[in-house]
């Protein structure tokens, strides 16, 4: 069974630090349903439980996606850890949210303004990118959705009011800086791929809703890079910056 062994396989990849150097043809999630329901699984085979979720969409108004993340590897800034605990490393800034009060499923679909205001908290996050597969990222999006959408662990900043920034704050453009030993990588044009990552979170709240998934306040749901992802060879400091939400710090040892 697909699910079942695919999740097994995902399983073990974590657990033994050992990649999944070719995947049978039988062993690929044939939709997004069955990939969703392989993250959950691996989740539970894990034995923790969700401690965030990133989300995604590749342009203003595009289809969304997104994974849980491991409460083990939703880390508090400043976070050290050891590189050689990944088969890769990519680094992403982000700004992410959290609900005030948990969001559970209902009926009816959640409209924009209605998700608006349960948000509680926004804050910067640094992501870890990384893929449980070998032959990464030469490998189908189903399967890299199934494989918590390339996520390797999150590091969260501090979290500031919703309320207190709304209206003024630039979700499209903010002023933010990355960098890795004090080298800038930050592009020319820097921007999240979704526009305004508000957005996303009408997407998710109703994906939970349909999977039966009550969203926790506890959750850091992170949104998107606005630098891309930048693959960091060694061992060394990340520091993040987003005017008006503050710093992350991450330490590869």
């Amino acid at each position: 069974m697909t699910q079942q062994d695919l999740a097994q396989r995902l399983i073990s990849a974590r657990r033994q630090h050992r990649a999944i150097e070719s995947l049978p043809s039988s062993c690929l999630p044939p939709d997004a349903a069955t990939a969703y329901a392989i993250q959950q699984a691996v989740i539970a085979g894990l034995g923790c439980v969700t401690g965030a979720w990133k989300i995604g969409a590749r342009s203003p108004g595009g289809d969304a996606s997104g994974a849980p993340i491991p409460a083990p590897l939703t880390l508090v800034s400043p976070a050290r850890v050891e590189r050689q605990s990944f088969f890769r490393v990519l680094i992403e800034l982000e700004i992410a949210f959290r609900f005030a009060e948990p969001v559970a499923p209902r009926g009816q679909s959640y409209a924009r303004d209605e998700v608006l205001t349960l948000v509680g908290t926004v804050l910067p996050t640094i992501e870890i990118v990384d893929s449980r597969f070998a032959e990464w990222p030469n490998i189908t999006p189903l399967a890299q959705l199934a494989d918590a959408q390339n996520n390797g662990a999150l590091v969260t900043g501090h979290p500031v009011s919703y309320a207190s920034l709304a209206r003024s704050f630039d979700f499209v453009s903010p002023e933010l800086e990355l960098a890795f030993d004090g080298a800038s990588l930050v592009p020319e044009a820097p921007g999240n791929p979704a526009g305004d990552p508000r957005e996303l979170l009408v997407w998710f709240v109703n994906h939970c809703a349909a999977m039966g998934i009550t969203i926790e306040p506890a959750w850091t749901i992170t949104t998107g890079s606005y630098v891309g992802a930048h693959m960091i060879g060694g061992p060394g400091t990340v520091r993040g910056h987003i005017d008006g939400l503050g710093e992350v710090e991450l330490e590869l040892v």
